[in-house]
């Protein structure tokens, strides 16, 4: 399995590259009222017009850093439109084998496991988990 991996502030967070459509620069992004805190606006990019979300606060509750943190985008694929998720540096695209992933042992959890790669520790992210909870709110 492939994953990509990148940075939130000072974590690092990875996911699976099946739903990656691309990766790209910071987008500006319209605000879109009364909308969850976690979503950013809406961008559009070359004509496709999608939400941009503010992967820091979705799994964390709230800005884990400071600064300006946010470095990149990557564009993920969805069963009804595609979502833009803001994230800090891309480290890079690593291959792992499903034994190397070190569960966490919580079913309920949006971190799958744990993993190894570019000399960090990597938290594994489940996709469908997240916004799962979240179209539930």
């Amino acid at each position: 399995m492939q994953m990509i991996v990148f940075r939130l502030g000072e974590r690092i967070y990875g996911f699976s590259t099946d739903k990656v459509e691309e990766i790209t620069t910071v987008l500006d992004s319209t605000i879109i009222p009364q909308s969850p805190e976690w979503t950013v606006g809406l961008v559009n990019l070359r004509g496709q017009v999608m939400t941009l979300v503010d992967l820091d606060i979705l799994l964390n509750g709230s800005h884990s850093s400071e600064g300006d943190w946010y470095k990149n985008t990557i564009i993920i694929h969805t069963e009804e439109n595609p979502i833009a998720l803001k994230v800090g540096a891309v480290i890079g695209v690593s291959d792992i084998e499903e034994d190397q992933l070190q569960s966490v042992g919580e079913e309920e959890s949006v971190i799958s496991g744990y993993i190894s790669a570019y000399g960090e520790i990597v938290s594994c992210i489940e996709l469908e988990k997240i916004f799962k909870e979240k179209e539930e709110v």
